[in-house]
């Protein structure tokens, strides 16, 4: 790594810049995570006679579409997946209907929050394992799926069709407030 490749002074203006990307607190932190790992790995491609900042900037913005791209592809292959999985259930209509209510809650689900939940929720994985498949810390995973439970009942209760006692998220812990 080269002598004047110092991120630390940057930090917080490129959490700013990510916070106009994703639009809130945890993706941005998220984001700036992932951007200076890659940064980090292409540390010997940065020239050093040009600035670091803009940079570091491209990097952020790049990894932000680049994570655009597939939250994209992977609604699309939940929403492909939802289709295919109807014709194969034939449980009641309520049933039927609360399950559609979940697909189409957890295809509004970013695609990192989709896949923690999951592997943790649905397949059962520990934190440990889900981080191993993820490649990302086990404090990632638990943010992840923090957030991924919460807005996972958000989306329920706005469609207003499970009341909030209703909707129990498998490994969590529901307190009724």
């Amino acid at each position: 790594m080269k002598a004047n490749f110092d991120v630390i002074p940057h930090l917080e203006d490129l959490w700013r810049y990510s916070r106009v990307l994703t639009k809130n607190d945890a993706d941005a932190d998220d984001l700036v995570q992932e951007a200076l790992a890659r940064a980090l790995a292409l540390a010997r491609t940065y020239d050093s006679s040009r600035p670091l900042m803009p940079w570091l900037v491209t990097i952020v913005r790049n990894t932000f579409l680049t994570s655009a791209v597939r939250a994209d592809a992977e609604r699309r292959r939940l929403a492909a997946y939802a289709e295919q999985c109807d014709p194969l259930l034939m449980p009641s209509q309520e049933y039927s209907a609360e399950l559609s209510n979940v697909r189409k809650a957890m295809a509004e689900l970013p695609s990192e929050q989709a896949e923690v939940l999951h592997l943790v929720a649905v397949l059962g994985f520990t934190y440990s394992d889900a981080a191993a498949v993820l490649g990302v810390p086990v404090g990632t995973v638990m943010s992840r799926l923090s957030r991924a439970r919460f807005a996972l009942k958000h989306n329920m209760e706005k469609m207003n069709d499970v009341a909030p006692a209703q909707l129990k998220i498998v490994g969590g812990r529901d307190v009724a407030k």
